[in-house]
């Protein structure tokens, strides 16, 4: 071996250390990051479109070569006939009797097909009850008389009835003035085939099937109440699949699972063809970032059983307004969730499992699938041996590679180390900085009332609010690159300690989180495990200096495509809800947080790397000009956020008869008006114009909160209470409708032993009511009719208790009576002889045809992009 080849280096870590290289000949062209920018574009876009794939939708002309599949066009035709009725919204005709008696014929039709080894039986459930929702500031006490659920059964025709049943449940009634094809027909008509197939298969289950068709969901959950607490079947139910809708078309999502029974991830593992899930949808489902709620917390709440929920969640836009309609649901949507629901109810119908169910209660789970190729799961307790572990080889393999390189380098291991303690605090700064440039933008441009420019842009989240994370992410390494000098080191050596730094930031978030049992830390996970194996690759392997990028980079694409998908469901899913949010917050403050997160995730381990290219600063450059330009854009009249029929902007008002009453029952206050509950950022200021072309004025509720019981508006939702502050009030005429509120006072009774006085009372008027009651100081409510037990108070009023009831009836009008009793007297001498308010509201929803010329002529002003759900609604407060 002769002198010159003793001075060669030998391995990457040496190339690495070596001094000798020029700064030229160890940087990259700034074209190089651009490579890198697109290539991730690229992945982006692959994984754009593979999300947006979905399964050949199957006619009827292909049942005979596919007798067990999923028929799209079968459940498409059934959509058109239950959406075209109309709205269906509980206690009206279209829902009560139109949508039973389509549901009876079509159930009715499939048992006449099905194979002998199966009897199928239909029938209506009419039924009576309340439950209590336990919401923090507005509890409420729902109250159902007569509403209706259609539910079906699969049995084995040659055996007993089984002693254990799946459940798959849909709700049929829609919202007010929505069509409710996506919302719930879809999974309604998913419903109806998968019955039909199931039914036809030769042969029998080893489990009962139940179908219950909810015909009460929209109002409180009631429909599913009604069946885990009236019906006979829901005994034998061990398990269920719950659907719902919360946007049109996409694929169904499998968002909550168990809990604690993590043997229905191995069934949706094992059977499902078109996996899409992850325990990150659950978290923030059940963190309340969703404003909504589904029957899955009736089943696991009320019945105590496990269960999945699915639902369609992205690109929400028509969420319950009148262009959810038939015409917006594809096939394929329809074929992807018949697909995956048919074979999952196929394996559960069948599982060992539901036998003795109680015996395989386990643990939550993580899960997620991956590109909906294949699904990962494992429970909450491998999660922690996974991360714990992971953790300890990832910093296992930092620390080889360190000391490779002091093997290399006249540094020390402990001065290397420190090295890159100064680079994880050089990382930190620069993340750090990143997320506060975003919400300081996010916080102006609310405060500037510029909001919601990327609400049907969606590309100028990119611009608005990943950009200047990236700016900040990529200036640290290369100003602390160029700043600070260090002549032991070569550049490549230093960039990777910054890479090294960044796996001991992420290995430092994820043991928090698994301390914290999130279970979302796996996206941690992930991006440790790729990194992990790639420096392992580097430290082992000898090669030229420039090949460890290519290793690195090769690695980041798993992780990338990854992160891409989740990406993509986590904005299709939340940037429609923030439409139908609270106008109060602050909407860019969530999307900012969002966009930083997928920030931080994507280009993690790819900013440092700016610091290896020559004129870094250009690329950084570039990123600013993008930024500007996403500025400019958001003020044109393309930042506007609302589009006619796409992306509608959404404003309920109530044209509001109000009649308040002397505890002697004579009237000292009738008021007529517009009441506009807030959906968005931009509510106030589009009825503030309106009212002034009606020669009015919009105002804010101010002292009618402290002088009238919930402000004396009849809200639909207690809950809309908490909205009252950014409520507007335009005073205008009082109506008058044919089923108008008639409370008709039956007298008391004094119980001297008890000292208790008890109130009769009945009273008839639409099928959506309400009930206020709030017991004056110094009397104490101790019972009533609309449940066995007197619920804890929500928000007070005036230091008054307030009690919330949620009334509907269905196909049984009868009016309704009911008592209250109350304990102890009035301790102020302004109440003297008072016992408590009651407060009656009616909430004519799906009468149309009762508005008044003056409430339809203000509706008509709205512009094209607006979504206006519009209908009378009586308030009677009576002192008792």
């Amino acid at each position: 071996m002769d002198e010159s080849e003793n001075h060669t280096p030998t391995n990457s870590l040496a190339l690495l250390a070596s001094n000798k290289p020029s700064k030229n000949e160890e940087k990259f062209s700034a074209w190089w990051l651009v490579a890198i920018t697109g290539a991730v574009v690229g992945i982006y876009l692959l994984v754009y479109w593979n999300w947006v794939a979905m399964p050949i939708a199957l006619r009827r002309a292909d049942e005979s070569t596919h007798p067990d599949r999923f028929i799209a066009e079968v459940a498409k035709q059934h959509l058109f006939e239950m959406s075209n009725v109309g709205p269906r919204v509980a206690g009206s005709y279209a829902n009560e009797i139109l949508t039973v008696q389509f549901l009876l014929r079509v159930i009715n039709e499939i048992t006449a097909e099905a194979n002998p080894a199966h009897r199928v039986e239909v029938e209506v459930q009419r039924a009576y009850g309340s439950m209590f929702l336990d919401y923090e500031k507005y509890p409420q006490t729902s109250v159902y008389q007569g509403i209706q659920n259609v539910v079906a059964r699969i049995v084995p025709s040659q055996r007993t009835d089984p002693d254990n049943y799946l459940m798959l449940s849909s709700h049929f009634d829609s919202v007010p003035q929505s069509p409710g094809a996506g919302d719930d027909g879809t999974m309604s008509v998913v419903m109806l085939e998968v019955l039909r197939k199931l039914s036809q298969n030769p042969h029998p289950y080893n489990h009962g099937i139940v179908f219950v068709f909810n015909g009460c969901e929209e109002n409180t959950l009631q429909g599913s109440h009604a069946f885990v607490a009236h019906h006979r079947w829901f005994e034998k139910v061990r398990t269920f699949i719950n659907m719902d809708v919360a946007a049109n078309g996409g694929r169904d999502i499998m968002f909550q699972a168990g809990p604690k029974y993590s043997f229905l991830m191995e069934y949706y593992r094992d059977n499902v063809p078109h996996p899409y899930c992850t325990a990150v949808a659950e978290e923030l489902f059940q963190a309340d970032l969703v404003p909504s709620e589904t029957d899955y917390y009736v089943y696991s709440k009320y019945g105590k059983i496990p269960g999945m929920d699915f639902a369609h969640s992205t690109w929400g836009y028509l969420y319950h307004t009148a262009y959810d309609a038939y015409d917006t649901i594809p096939n394929t949507t329809l074929q992807h969730t018949g697909d995956n629901v048919l074979a999952l109810a196929k394996a559960l119908a069948n599982a060992e499992e539901l036998y003795d169910i109680r015996q395989h209660e386990g643990s939550k789970a993580v899960f997620f699938d991956f590109l909906n190729w294949f699904l990962v799961y494992y429970p909450l307790w491998a999660s922690i041996l996974l991360n714990i572990g992971l953790s300890v080889v990832a910093l296992a393999a930092i620390s080889l590679s360190l000391w490779l390189l002091s093997r290399s380098t006249d540094l020390t291991l402990w001065q290397l180390l420190l090295q890159c303690l100064t680079g994880m605090g050089v990382v930190l700064l620069s993340i750090i900085v990143g997320i506060g440039l975003s919400l300081l933008l996010a916080v102006i441009l609310n405060a500037v009332d510029s909001t919601m420019t990327w609400f049907t842009q969606t590309w100028l989240i990119f611009g608005l609010y990943i950009c200047p994370f990236l700016i900040a992410t990529c200036s640290g390494p290369v100003l602390y690159i160029h700043f600070v000098k260090n002549d032991c080191l070569s550049l490549h050596a230093r960039v990777q300690l910054l890479l090294h730094a960044t796996c001991a930031l992420y290995v430092l978030m994820l043991i928090v989180l698994t301390c914290m049992s999130v279970r979302s830390g796996y996206l941690f996970t992930m991006a440790i495990l790729f990194y992990t194996v790639t420096t392992l690759v580097n430290a082992l392997f000898k090669r030229a200096s420039s090949y460890w990028i290519y290793v690195h980079l090769t690695g980041q694409i798993a992780p990338i495509a990854y992160f891409s998908s989740v990406s993509l469901t986590a904005f299709a899913t939340f940037i429609p809800m923030q439409g139908r949010g609270n106008a109060g917050a602050n909407p860019e403050l969530l999307i900012a947080l969002f966009a930083v997160l997928v920030g931080l995730l994507v280009t993690g381990f790819l900013t440092p790397l700016v610091a290896l290219a020559r004129k870094g600063y250009l690329f950084i450059g570039l990123v600013f000009v993008f930024f500007l330009i996403s500025i400019i854009v958001m003020v044109t009249s393309v930042g506007f956020p609302f589009r006619a029929h796409t992306s509608p902007e959404r404003f309920y008002i109530y044209h509001c008869t109000r009649e308040f009453y002397h505890q002697n029952g004579t009237l000292r206050r009738l008021e007529g008006g517009f009441y506009v509950h807030p959906q968005d950022r931009y509510t106030g200021d589009l009825i503030r114009e309106l009212a002034i072309k009606s020669r009015a004025n919009a105002v804010p509720l101010g002292d009618q909160c402290e002088k009238e019981l919930y402000c004396g508006i009849p809200f639909y939702q207690n809950s809309h209470h908490g909205q009252r502050e950014n409520g507007l009030w335009i005073k205008g005429n009082t109506f008058t409708v044919p089923e108008t509120i008639d409370l008709q006072y039956s007298g008391n009774q004094h119980d001297p032993n008890l000292n208790t006085t008890t109130f009769s009372f009945t009273v008839k008027g639409t099928d959506h009511m309400s009930f206020y009651v709030s017991p004056v100081t110094g009397v104490k409510l101790v019972n009533w009719s609309f449940s066995k037990d007197i619920p804890r108070s929500g928000l007070s009023w005036n230091g008054q208790d307030v009690h919330y009831i949620n009334f509907v009836h269905g196909i049984d009008d009868k009016p309704h009576e009911f008592y209250i009793t109350v304990q102890g007297l009035a301790s102020k001498s302004s109440e003297a002889g008072w016992n408590f308010y009651l407060n009656v509201v009616a909430q004519y929803m799906h009468h149309e045809q009762y508005r008044a010329p003056e409430f339809q002529q203000f509706i008509d002003q709205f512009p094209d992009y607006a979504h206006v759900v519009a209908y009378p609604a009586h308030l009677v407060s009576r002192i008792f």
